[in-house]
């Protein structure tokens, strides 16, 4: 399955889809209620390798920092 595919059948709305290459972050896409998200072409047709779910760090408007859940996706 590519990662696009991943993208449109198997999230929810709302969630964090982070892709890794080789252990690195190279992409996210955040899944609205329309499915309008963009991808970089040679990221939407990898097959997707590895899947699990997780935890990032984000900046939060007060200047703090939180844990967000999202999906990890290895290519």
């Amino acid at each position: 399955m590519t990662v696009i595919q991943y993208c449109r059948e198997k999230t929810n709305v709302g969630e964090l889809v982070i892709i890794r290459e080789g252990g690195w972050v190279t992409c996210a896409a955040f899944i609205d209620h329309e499915d309008l998200f963009r991808l970089p072409p040679s990221i939407a047709k990898a097959e997707v390798i590895g899947e699990e779910c997780g935890r990032i760090r984000l900046a939060n408007r007060a200047g703090g920092f939180e844990d967000a859940p999202c999906i990890y996706l290895d290519i």
